[in-house]
């Protein structure tokens, strides 16, 4: 299945046929663990989160709506869910919000609604380099005669029967990268435009089969592999991939007798702060406050001090006695570390002006 990615959540909007006055409104939904927050009750941890939803017109008046209340345990990657709502056929958009209630984090969703009249059910599922789109066909009194799809440059077309069933279009998507783009469907009656849809999609393929996402994956894991553990990974052929990346994280599993990978979702948990936290005038997950944070994790206190000199720590540029705009001192007691960073340029890029207190 394919999804879209707002605010953090993972999401496809699925229209059905439901009578001659309403259609059905199905949302699908993901929610990474590390983007909501978790509670611990009798060893335990779970999540609870509140789904609203609002359907409007085309005059922005609220035509139908719900919510829904949810606890999920931790034990999984990410969190699989689902809402559902019987909506008028002239609803126009819908605002989804998902609150996380411990968290306080709001996910906001509006978008467009598919009018069902003769598509419905418009399913985008994806498997290596083909995706496929899987419609029911709603034409009861032969009013359309042939179905163009068009997806960027590439373009399908079918002969459309009378009468009510399923179909498949399937499209090679090698030249397209993960993106988001617009299938376009067109419906004809003896070669006249009867009805234009325009349906949005994002083209997502599991990390180990692109190319450019593969290396960037595996450049990552600098801070927990080995040179020669990434060269082997970067060699890896696309069919050995996500057998050697799996056998890489099982010799980190702390619980290998569970599916989940607990070491796996903190590393990149660290990795995403990094890039989410060290951007700005840095450079995110490779910067030197990365090579840090990723190994020992958030520091117990963090000190900045403007404008110090700190002549026992020669920065790595050769300069002993060096004033710098700005200062951090990142503290782990229980380990008795600390790292001082220095603004180099007083653009926010942080280096480390004593590496060597990092372990190997």
């Amino acid at each position: 299945m394919i999804f879209f990615l707002i605010m953090q959540v993972q999401w496809q909007a699925i229209n059905r046929p439901y009578d001659t006055l309403n259609q059905e409104l199905v949302i699908y939904f993901s929610i990474e663990q590390h983007r909501i927050q978790y509670v611990a009750q009798d060893s335990l941890f779970y999540a609870e989160y509140e789904t609203r939803l609002k359907v409007f017109d085309e005059n922005g008046n609220q035509v139908a709506g719900d919510f829904w209340e949810h606890v999920a345990l931790k034990d999984s990657v990410a969190i699989e869910d689902s809402v559902k709502l019987i909506i008028p056929r002239s609803s126009h958009y819908f605002e989804m919000k998902i609150v996380d209630i411990h968290g306080g984090g709001v996910f906001s969703i509006t978008e467009n609604i598919i009018s069902v009249k003769y598509l419905g059910d418009i399913e985008r599922l994806i498997s290596g380099d083909t995706l496929r789109l899987a419609f029911t066909v709603l034409n009861r009194a032969g009013e359309v005669d042939s179905l163009h799809v068009t997806l960027q440059d590439l373009e399908k077309a079918l002969t459309v029967r009378q009468g009510m069933y399923g179909d498949t279009l399937a499209f090679l998507i090698t030249t397209l990268p993960n993106d988001t783009y617009t299938a376009l469907f067109k419906l004809y009656f003896e070669e006249k435009l009867v009805e234009e849809l325009k349906v949005p999609l994002s083209i997502t393929r599991a990390f180990y089969l692109n190319d450019d996402t593969w290396l960037r994956k595996v450049s990552q894991l600098r801070y927990i592999a080995t040179q020669s553990e990434m060269d082997i990974l970067e060699r890896a052929y696309t069919e050995e991939r996500d057998s050697l990346w799996n056998e890489f994280w099982k010799q980190h599993d702390p619980t290998p007798n569970t599916k989940f990978n607990e070491m796996e979702e903190e590393y990149f948990t660290r990795i995403a702060y990094c890039e989410e936290h060290f951007s700005h005038g840095d450079k995110g997950w490779e910067s030197d406050r990365a090579k840090v944070y990723v190994r020992y994790g958030s520091p117990d206190e963090i000190q900045r001090k403007p404008y110090e000199l700190y002549a026992e720590f020669p920065d790595p540029y050769g300069n002993r006695y060096h004033i710098y705009d700005s200062y951090e001192v990142w503290f782990y007691y229980q380990s008795n570390l600390q790292f001082v960073f220095a603004d180099r340029f007083g653009l926010g890029e942080y280096i480390l002006l004593n590496p060597h207190m990092i372990g190997p």
